[in-house]
């Protein structure tokens, strides 16, 4: 403040006004407001935090589900224009394809390609009577293998014994050694010096002491050699496996179920003949294919409608995890239709508002929510949360509380 003197005094007395001078005051009561108003502004800033701003509640709500099971009978139709729940019917169509394929498969028939024993024997006649043993006519046998001559035997006179007690073969009574042959590959024809052969004859039959044989010479030479080779019944398998295969090859291409099929074989062959020597073989076709097919979407369409049309307001059907089997009950290709029997599963779930839930919690408490809603048969499960700690009640202002619903 300036204090400012009356200049008149000076003039009066006829001297010259001296310059006046002022003096400021300071202003030392203004300094305490500033804080004060700081204080105040945070703490009402604080205020409209802690009460406005700050506080929000988060609602999960899980709505209860129900399984639901349906069985249907559709019927496929060729001559349907569009699919309908309400006659369940779906349009069909009957498809024709040609599909050639050829695989190799394995050889199951083994033989022995190793060579045949063979040495002599020598031959006791004990009948008294004179023989003539056919080759064609006569097998020898020894441990339940099967041998035979390689030539005609003819006169085998009896043989005699030397001595008073007739102990020992007159050996000039016997014919000379016998070529002998084993009846198969296999080094378990071979047969040591001495081994005993039983002889059966068509005509003189089969007399254990009055005619048998003895290893003269070793019967050597046999080896075993396996070999695989083609039989008739590896062909027929073969093309009845390769049938099996092009038809899911069919399948996967034309999308049919099992029963809605006809397959005709139009050509097949085999590169080996039978009785070819091989490890594997090749085989090759040519069929047709003809099959009943649809859209399984529009089935599953057709399933679903059926069931919301009978479902209540409150429920809806939860359009995951559903699951349905479908197979024909009958197909009648020529006519071009056919029944599907469907088993459908899903689960039903309750219809909830999030707006009505959202008008109930404004103001209450947590217990006061959960009392409210776990009360409610649409309801499974529900989880309510405040922030920060210190609120106790869902905010009342918009916005603050979020709802979530889970199906």
């Amino acid at each position: 403040m300036d204090i400012v003197r009356p200049a008149h005094r000076s003039a009066r007395a006829g001297r010259t006004p001296k310059p006046i001078k002022k003096i400021r005051v300071p202003r030392q009561w203004k300094v305490p407001f500033k804080p004060l108003a700081v204080v105040v502004a945070g703490g009402l800033l604080i205020f409209i935090l802690a009460f406005a701003v700050l506080p929000s509640a988060v609602i999960k709500v899980k709505a209860r589900t129900e399984p639901v099971t349906r069985d249907f009978e559709i019927r496929v139709d060729a001559g349907a224009q569009k699919s309908s729940s309400e006659n369940l019917v779906v349009p069909g169509k009957v498809i024709e394809k040609e599909i050639t394929g050829s695989k190799s498969y394995g050889a199951t028939g083994v033989k022995n390609v190793g060579k045949t024993a063979s040495g002599f024997i020598q031959i006791y006649n004990f009948s008294k009577t004179s023989l003539i043993l056919k080759a064609q006519t006569t097998v020898l046998t020894a441990s339940g293998r099967k041998y035979y001559f390689t030539q005609d035997v003819g006169s085998i006179r009896p043989t005699a014994k030397i001595g008073l007690d007739d102990l020992e073969v007159d050996p000039s009574s016997l014919v000379p050694p016998v070529p002998l042959v084993g009846g198969a590959p296999g080094e378990e024809y071979n047969l040591p010096k001495g081994a005993r052969l039983e002889i059966s004859n068509e005509a003189f039959g089969s007399r254990p002491q009055e005619l048998y044989a003895i290893v003269a010479e070793d019967i050597s030479g046999g080896t075993t050699k396996q070999v695989k080779f083609i039989t008739q019944g590896d062909i027929d398998s073969a093309q009845q496996a390769l049938s099996n295969v092009l038809l899911v090859q069919a399948k996967t291409e034309m999308k049919f179920l099992d029963n809605a099929v006809a397959m005709q074989v139009l050509e097949h062959a085999a590169k080996n003949l039978v009785g070819t020597e091989a490890v594997e073989f090749e085989v090759s076709q040519k069929v047709k294919v003809r099959a009943l097919t649809y859209d399984e979407v529009e089935v599953h369409d057709v399933m679903s409608s059926r069931i919301k049309r009978l479902l209540p307001e409150t429920k809806v059907l939860r359009a995951t995890g559903e699951s349905f089997d479908l197979k024909f009950a009958s197909v009648n290709l020529d006519a071009g239709s056919g029944v599907l029997a469907a088993h459908f599963e899903g689960q039903i779930v309750y219809k909830l508002d999030s707006q009505e839930i959202l008008g109930k919690v404004r103001g209450k408490t947590v217990a006061e929510i959960r009392e409210i809603f776990l009360s409610k048969p649409e309801i499974a499960s529900l989880s309510v949360e405040f922030s920060p700690f210190w609120v106790k009640t869902a905010p009342s202002f918009g916005g603050k509380t979020s709802v979530t619903i889970e199906n």
